[in-house]
């Protein structure tokens, strides 16, 4: 009898640790199915209270002189090139080639005019460096040229044969290429009332087609929809900073979200008179994200009551899974600016100093 009763307890013993080994193992599976989901949502949407961390430059800018004048231009690298492409050409071509080690003059081309070949009215440049081409937008023909970098280095007069139209219904400006014949970027739709929208879109240079692609948050749509671009194929993503939002999203080069990064002002700007992520663009350079950031009023009056454009003075630097590293500021407004991994330098255009070419380290 006694046998018997030790063996009834040693089973419900047994029965009962099993039951709460059951409850243990599925209480840590909730908690892991918690605590994933938390982590996911914390990837996701990445706040800042502040950008606090604030190093300034103004001192260490080096001017980078040159006999060209030009003035509001785009700058970017290419190869072994800084190329400046102007917006509002002030001569018989609208794109300068710099060696980007000693700055030394190269070459010019995009030759401005209504002839074949010739560009009539100049947008944004983009190097493709696996075909190592220069797409060049031209908003009067509405086209995309395309500019062999070989073909411009060895002959002075070149003059493109290459072009894919510009699509009017979904009108891309602001890309990257990911290989030889597909570009992401951002770009412009029309809305029935008039009003346009900034949307992320995937071109293939060889076909013309475009597609709207990816991600979008859902709180930047209108106005607030406007945003610009960078892509890393080194780490797999690609970057939208907003203008009218404190907003920066980050994705894969699948389109799906990565994380966003919400900013001290995220959702405050209701009236849209704020820029927070400036036009002047964003880089993905080393294993940083460097962005232009205004967090002003975006239309301000000059010394005579006249409005107009406002530039930043900030760069923005966060890692690539989105931890804020530190704000540059450089003490003076740019209009553009690009970085030069190689040499580990930053390269602006500033509308403020009487050099407006300069560039400083980038010391991170």
């Amino acid at each position: 009898m006694q046998l018997y009763q030790y063996g009834v307890a040693f089973s419900y013993s047994i029965l009962k640790t099993y039951r709460t080994m059951r409850n243990s193992m599925f209480l840590t599976a909730v908690l892991i199915i918690v605590l994933s989901c938390k982590n996911n949502s914390d990837r996701e949407q990445i706040t800042y209270k502040k950008y606090d961390n604030i190093i300034n430059v103004k001192d260490q800018i080096v001017d980078i002189k040159t006999d060209l004048i030009f003035g509001d231009a785009g700058l970017s690298i290419a190869d072994n090139f800084l190329v400046i492409d102007e917006h509002t050409p002030n001569g018989a071509k609208g794109i300068h080639l710099f060696d980007k080690n000693s700055f030394e003059f190269v070459t010019s081309t995009a030759i401005i005019g209504k002839g074949p070949g010739e560009v009539n009215r100049q947008g944004g440049v983009v190097y493709n460096a696996t075909t190592r081409d220069l797409w060049v937008s031209d908003h009067g023909k509405m086209v995309l040229w395309k500019f062999p970098l070989d073909s411009i280095l060895s002959n002075n007069h070149f003059l493109p044969t290459e072009s894919i139209p510009l699509n009017y219904e979904l009108f891309i400006s602001r890309y990257s290429f990911l290989n030889d014949s597909i570009a992401i970027g951002k770009a412009i739709t029309i809305n029935r009332d008039k009003s346009f929208e900034v949307k992320t879109a995937k071109l293939n240079v060889n076909t013309n087609e475009i597609v709207q692609f990816g991600y979008e948050h859902p709180y930047a749509t209108g106005k607030k929809s406007h945003s610009y671009f960078a892509l890393s194929k080194k780490h797999s993503i690609y970057v939208c900073p907003n203008i009218y939002c404190d907003l920066m999203t980050v994705c894969d080069l699948n389109g799906n979200l990565k994380f966003n990064i919400l900013g001290p002002d995220w959702e405050k700007n209701k009236d849209n008179r704020k820029e927070y992520f400036s036009p002047t663009g964003v880089v993905v350079a080393k294993n940083y994200i460097i962005a232009a950031y205004l967090n002003e009023a975006g239309i301000i009056m000059d010394k005579q009551q006249r409005p107009r454009g406002n530039s930043p003075s900030k760069l923005m630097v966060f890692d690539i899974n989105g931890n804020y590293i530190q704000t540059i500021e450089t003490g003076h407004k740019f209009i553009r600016f690009c970085v030069d991994e190689e040499n580990n330098r930053i390269i602006a255009y500033f509308n403020d100093r009487l050099n407006p070419l300069g560039y400083f380290k980038l010391n991170l």
